[in-house]
């Protein structure tokens, strides 16, 4: 699997790596020199591609369009109401804003991946973060809590079956890996023409399956599970239905009896959440709640009358109850205005499986970190195989 091209210029700085180096820049994080929070390195990138954009990339697209208007609109009500509060975050924002820019103007104008490349990639990321844990594990079972070649820096909560891989926290690395898996399915339907079928993706990738697996469950977040239960809905089919619902009954039934500290506590969450009520789901596991109670809190106690809600209480406000932060901070305005951008330039519908990777694995918000930028970037990329797919399918 050769990813870096030198054409024949041996021009190393070529559209293709620069957008190579993107998608896997913006989806990893190497902790030991980038630490846990702000990375300088990506903040240095993100700076330098505006410029990039300019000299390779320079037309008009609706990343830029709708980044525009997103960020001149937040700034204006931030500033008209408040004053320049915190100009830090906005600037923060405009450089992922410019980083995705570049990145889909790359996809779209340049057409710097085929198909195949881009399928090749999505097989290099899931391998590497199942090689990462793999090294991980060998040095927890030496002993080693602190490997910067293996991305750790001794953390709390480490366990054998408990470790970030590549991304900065367990669930933050499932996530990832639910939109690599979610994107080369997709890839795979464009190349054929149809879905495929699960015999058929066994046998084209049965390396890639097993690592991606290993890795969900290795990696010891309930996150994970979660994620793999959107990527089920991949193959729902009324052939299959009825033994969907038959597989759901005795997977329900068999979870309590399995001892996996993951899987009980994504379970534990599941029940709770039924209940609609957020002090249950603090209580079944307190770091799922912070991203479950969003959920519930936001469709519970969003008040369209408020025009606080509408217009945001600026970028320091405190809300009673756990809403989207995006929401309490800028405002609907400003965040439906993002929520368009992500419809238009990234996902396949508002009915989709990337909506509701939104919804149920990104808590309804992409905020100033880079992994959900990176994912953005990796929908965007098979939203352009999905418009322009009937020139890769096979046959």
């Amino acid at each position: 699997m050769h990813l870096l091209r030198i054409d024949k210029k041996h021009d190393k700085f070529s559209d293709y790596n620069i957008a190579l180096f993107t998608i896997i820049f913006m989806n990893i994080q190497l902790i030991p020199i980038e630490g846990f929070k702000i990375s300088t390195l990506k903040v240095i990138f993100m700076a330098l591609c505006p410029f990039i954009t300019f000299y390779r990339c320079r037309d008009f697209s609706k990343a830029t369009m709708w980044g525009f208007v997103f960020w001149v609109v937040t700034v204006a009500l931030s500033v008209l109401q408040f004053g320049a509060q915190r100009m830090s975050t906005f600037y923060y924002t405009a450089l992922f804003l410019f980083a995705f820019n570049m990145y889909y103007n790359f996809v779209y104008q340049k057409h710097v991946f085929t198909l195949n490349e881009f399928i090749d990639i999505l097989k290099f990321l899931i391998f590497a973060y199942c090689a990462c844990l793999l090294l991980q594990q060998a040095s927890m079972l030496v002993g080693m809590r602190s490997n910067a070649f293996a991305n750790m820096v001794d953390v709390g909560y480490y366990q054998l079956f408990r470790l970030n891989s590549l991304g900065i926290e367990p669930s933050h690395a499932a996530r990832l890996l639910t939109v690599f898996m979610f994107a080369l399915l997709k890839c795979t339907e464009y190349k054929l023409g149809y879905p495929p079928s699960p015999r058929y993706l066994w046998a084209t990738y049965r390396w890639v399956i097993c690592a991606f697996f290993y890795t969900m469950i290795g990696i010891g977040s309930g996150t994970a599970f979660v994620g793999l239960a959107i990527l089920s809905l991949y193959f729902m089919k009324p052939k299959y239905a009825f033994l969907v619902v038959v597989a759901g009954f005795a997977l329900y039934a068999i979870i309590p009896m399995i001892d996996y500290e993951p899987l009980n506590r994504a379970m534990a969450v599941f029940e709770a959440t039924k209940t609609g009520d957020t002090d249950e789901v603090i209580q079944a596991d307190r770091s799922a709640s912070a991203r479950v109670s969003i959920i519930i809190d936001t469709f519970k106690y969003t008040d369209f009358s408020d025009p606080k809600m509408w217009f945001g209480r600026g970028v320091d406000a405190y809300y009673q109850y756990n809403v989207n932060s995006h929401i309490v901070h800028y405002g609907l305005i400003s965040y439906l205005l993002k929520v368009g951008m992500f419809l238009s330039c990234c996902f396949t519908g508002f009915i989709s499986l990337e909506m509701l990777m939104f919804i149920l694995l990104f808590s309804t918000n992409i905020g100033n970190i880079a992994y959900g930028w990176g994912a953005l970037m990796v929908f965007a990329t098979v939203k352009y195989f999905m418009i322009n797919r009937k020139f890769y399918q096979e046959g």
